[in-house]
């Protein structure tokens, strides 16, 4: 739920890769008060991930939901390109970052990258969290 008290949904996308890959886009948006745990994203059957925020560190716990090995594959960094803040912005303390991880069976496999995004709202003493989520099948 948000701070509102409103369920707030997850939305997904089916995605056409190139090579005919079959992929998916997931999305999500929390915002959350200090220390608090949740869901940002669940993929059915293969993934969820949960969210938790404690000062300056976002710390993500991304759980199995497949039969296969989960193999992480990427750290905690951002996307490549310039992280701008101007004017006014500064307050809300905007953050990026993004894992990467593979999951499911050594013949079915997928490829997961996430980037999360983050804003303070210093005068609510929350923190929205923000994910993207592209699912795509092994190549």
């Amino acid at each position: 739920m948000g701070s509102d008290g409103r369920i707030e949904h997850q939305l997904t996308n089916p995605l056409t890769l190139p090579g005919g890959r079959a992929g998916l886009v997931l999305t999500g948006s929390k915002e959350l008060e200090p220390e608090a745990r949740a869901m940002l994203l669940l993929a059915e059957g293969l993934f969820r991930l949960d969210i938790t925020v404690s000062g300056d560190t976002l710390r993500t716990i991304v759980r199995n939901l497949s039969t296969g090995q989960l193999e992480m594959t990427g750290g905690a960094y951002g996307p490549d390109g310039g992280h701008v803040i101007l004017g006014e912005a500064a307050a809300y303390e905007p953050a990026r970052t993004a894992i990467e991880f593979t999951l499911g069976q050594p013949d079915d496999r997928v490829e997961v990258s996430v980037t999360l995004a983050t804003l303070r709202f210093a005068e609510r003493g929350t923190i929205r969290v923000s994910a993207q989520a592209i699912v795509r099948q092994g190549g």
